[in-house]
């Protein structure tokens, strides 16, 4: 059986790989490598967290974890 190239792979073709082949340690690293090297959203800045009343900050919270994830 051929060897894998992994990192030709695009993210999701990876993501879909790992989810059949969850016991490949090499494509789970590579898939590890390129989630660590992205660069991270933040989703609400502590400045904007500190101008707000705790209830405020508990409903802003809650709206970007909506728009986040489309729920």
């Amino acid at each position: 059986m051929p060897q894998l190239n992994y990192t030709i792979m695009s993210d999701r073709e990876l993501k879909e790989y790992l989810l059949t082949n969850k016991d490949n340690q090499q494509a789970f690293y590579t898939y590890l490598d390129r989630k660590l090297k992205k660069p991270k959203k933040i989703l609400i800045g502590v400045d904007e967290l500190e101008s707000l009343t705790p209830d405020s900050q508990v409903e802003l919270v809650a709206k970007r974890l909506k728009e986040k994830f489309n729920l």
